[in-house]
């Protein structure tokens, strides 16, 4: 069974990248704490190739499993275990170690991106109040009747003449 080989192919592919994707997520925790946007860049960058190569061999995953289907005459595939169940022990057990690794490592990512982003939230927060803190005049506290005056004198951040 050849569909089932390179099945079990692009399985692998699909945990190697997603095991460089949980790698990436973990660099870039570091950089985003560490405030260094330049890498984040980069791994940004990354992240969004092996996202376009997961997104082929899901293709082609989805096309192997058809085949498989067709090859097994089963008339409908919902899961990896209708596959698991329908081959030999052995490439059984393969596909079945591959599928729970790949479980964990998404768990792992998925637990990772959303620290990352919670940092990412934290951060934009940090930064929006410095922004505001550095935008804002206190108001003078005048009595009498140039109060009135003065109020509307220097209200705006830049005084330029033209």
């Amino acid at each position: 069974m050849k569909s089932i080989d390179s099945f079990i192919q692009v399985l692998n592919q699909e945990l190697l990248i997603n095991k460089s994707l949980l790698e990436i997520s973990m660099e870039k925790k570091d950089h985003i704490i560490n405030n260094n946007s330049k890498e984040i860049s980069s791994l940004m960058i990354k992240e969004q190739n092996y996202v376009k190569q997961i997104i082929e061999f899901e293709k082609l995953r989805a096309g192997l499993t058809l085949s498989i289907q067709k090859e097994l005459g089963i008339e409908k595939i919902e899961n990896i275990k209708d596959i698991i169940n329908n081959i030999d022990e052995e490439k059984g057990e393969k596909v079945n170690s591959i599928a729970n690794e790949l479980r964990k490592i998404l768990k792992e990512l998925e637990h990772n991106n959303n620290l990352n982003s919670k940092l990412l939230d934290i951060t934009l927060e940090y930064l929006d109040l410095n922004i505001n803190l550095l935008t804002s005049r206190a108001e003078p506290k005048l009595y009498g009747k140039s109060a009135n005056e003065q109020k509307n004198k220097g209200n705006n951040f830049f005084d330029t003449k033209y």
